[in-house]
């Protein structure tokens, strides 16, 4: 009898040893998952969120250059954080977006557009942008022609207009500058200042101090010719039809878009470990 009761209460002893074996096992377990659960909201969701807010109603800007250092972490370094599937694979696409929308760049587009729209201008009214040809010939005796463009051609291509050009397209529809066309009735046509600054600046080029000698006009002006092409050749109209200018606008609306669908996911994710994981029982 002896030996039976012992035999019974060492086993009620087991089970319950092993009972609270398994209840602190679960409990640590528990704390574990919570700790983790609690530090991946602090160390990735949280601060990942906090980068994208901005990226979610971003203002239209030409010298604006997104900078999302977390996400590019996230995206080149996926193996180290765990997401899911579908939100990993949302990031990645909002990262390429970010990418292709920070290589557009909008000045370099407008300078190419003004230069193109200053030789047509130059061409109609000077009728050339080459001032000349000369013959040139080797050793062997073969001979070719090496033409000579003018020189502010040459200087509005190689000129550095950032400074200009960042201000004209911030000033789209906000005319600054005048220029007579009609001085018997006093009519006046508003253009950018600095377009037309652009143009001049290259028009009123010296050679070694020496002001440059254009060829004979073949338009007649009532205005400097740099006012001229400010006022025939419409800018914006050609920027604004530019493909890759086109581009970085759509661009801009996709990371929006897309910031904002992975902002939701990155709220429902955090409510969850807050609910799961912090709320405080009173």
């Amino acid at each position: 009898m002896g030996h039976i009761s012992y035999r019974f209460f060492s086993g009620v002893a087991v089970l319950i040893f092993g009972a609270l074996i398994g209840w602190i096992t679960g409990f640590l377990q528990g704390k574990k998952k919570s700790s983790l659960g609690i530090e991946r909201k602090n160390e990735i969701y949280q601060p990942l969120l906090d980068e994208l807010l901005p990226l979610s109603q971003f203002d239209w800007n030409v010298l604006i250059t997104q900078e999302v250092p977390i996400l590019k972490e996230i995206v080149k370094n996926e193996y180290k954080y765990g997401l899911s599937k579908e939100l990993q694979g949302k990031c990645n696409d909002l990262y390429s977006q970010i990418e292709e929308f920070n290589k557009i760049n909008l000045v370099s587009i407008a300078h190419n557009k003004i230069m193109m729209i200053f030789q047509r201008g130059y061409e109609e009214i000077f009728g050339n942008i080459v001032e000349g040809v000369s013959i040139h010939t080797d050793r062997e005796g073969n001979e070719w022609e090496v033409e000579h463009i003018a020189l502010p051609i040459e200087l509005i291509q190689r000129g550095d207009f950032e400074k200009d050009i960042i201000s004209l397209l911030n000033k789209e529809e906000m005319y600054d500058y005048e220029v007579c066309v009609d001085r018997e009735n006093s009519n006046y046509v508003p253009v950018y200042g600095d377009l037309v600054h652009i143009y001049d600046s290259v028009l009123k080029a010296t050679i070694n101090g020496e002001s440059y000698k254009f060829p004979p006009l073949k338009k007649e002006l009532i205005m400097s010719p740099a006012e001229y092409i400010a006022i025939h050749y419409d800018f914006f109209e050609t920027f604004n039809a530019d493909e890759q200018k086109l581009l970085k606008y759509e661009l801009r609306e996709e990371i929006i878009f897309k910031s904002q669908e992975i902002i939701d996911d990155l709220k429902g994710i955090i409510r969850k470990i807050v609910k799961t994981y912090e709320t405080e029982e009173i």
